[in-house]
């Protein structure tokens, strides 16, 4: 019996130290702005404990303890930059226009955020999209879509806009992959959704973001080999016949 209760103690312990773990840092345009409520109640949902930092703090904040850092989009670039760029603990991006800082791309020149509602999904065998169909509705009414055509490194491209196939809306750099710039030190989730849109996303749509945060915080985990993805968007379009 005591060896039971002990047995037990020590997964009661285990258990808590889990989920003690998993806090996750939201960056956003206040702490919190209203305007991020449906994703904080989404990674809620996921288990996640949310602290929330306006974008005009100082960045990094203290990672000690964070599962991972959220990006939304209602994030001034400006503000935060490449905070994030070495970040050790995995990150979700929604604001596009902080890709050249983070070392994503060479510059700010090829990025967008034009309405749409559907996305095409490239990698349909990869954790975050396995499962969803090959065009993915993921606003029930357009509005923007955070989108690049110039990403660089060593990165996989899973959705681009149904609309322009020359704009990727999804991509994941894992750790150690090679950037425009550098290298990671931690996996890299950049999406597709816009803040003004958190309460327009479709069921698929959520379905991407929640294993995005899911992929990025090692709750899923990829099916294929380890270790980092050496794909250009530069092969990509010359596989797809995409023009630059």
């Amino acid at each position: 019996m005591y060896k039971l209760i002990t047995a037990f103690a020590l997964l009661v312990l285990f258990t808590v130290s889990v989920f003690a773990a998993d806090r996750v840092i939201l960056v956003g345009s206040g702490a919190p702005d209203p305007i991020d409520a449906k994703i904080i109640e989404h990674l809620k949902k996921l288990g996640f404990t949310v602290e929330p930092h306006a974008h005009d703090e100082k960045h990094p904040v203290n990672l000690n303890g964070v599962a991972l850092v959220f990006i939304s989009e209602s994030t001034s670039s400006a503000n935060i930059t490449g905070a994030y760029k070495d970040s050790t603990v995995p990150v979700v991006n929604c604001e596009t226009w902080t890709y050249d800082d983070m070392g994503f791309a060479p510059n700010d020149t090829g990025f967008s955020s034009d309405p749409g509602d559907t996305l095409t999904i490239l990698k349909g065998d990869h954790p975050i999209t396995k499962g969803l169909p090959k065009k993915v509705k993921v606003y029930s009414s357009a509005i923007s879509i955070m989108a690049a055509n110039n990403l660089a490194g060593e990165l996989t491209i899973l959705a681009v806009r149904a609309d322009d196939e020359g704009r990727v809306t999804m991509s994941v750099y894992e750790k150690g992959a090679k950037t425009a710039t550098g290298q990671t030190k931690a996996c890299h989730v950049n999406i597709y959704a816009h803040s003004t849109a958190w309460e327009v996303i479709t069921t698929d749509g959520w379905k991407l973001i929640e294993n995005s945060i899911l992929y990025a915080s090692g709750r899923i985990l990829a099916v294929e080999p380890s270790g980092k993805l050496a794909t250009t968007w530069a092969g990509i379009k010359n596989q797809r016949g995409i023009s630059q």
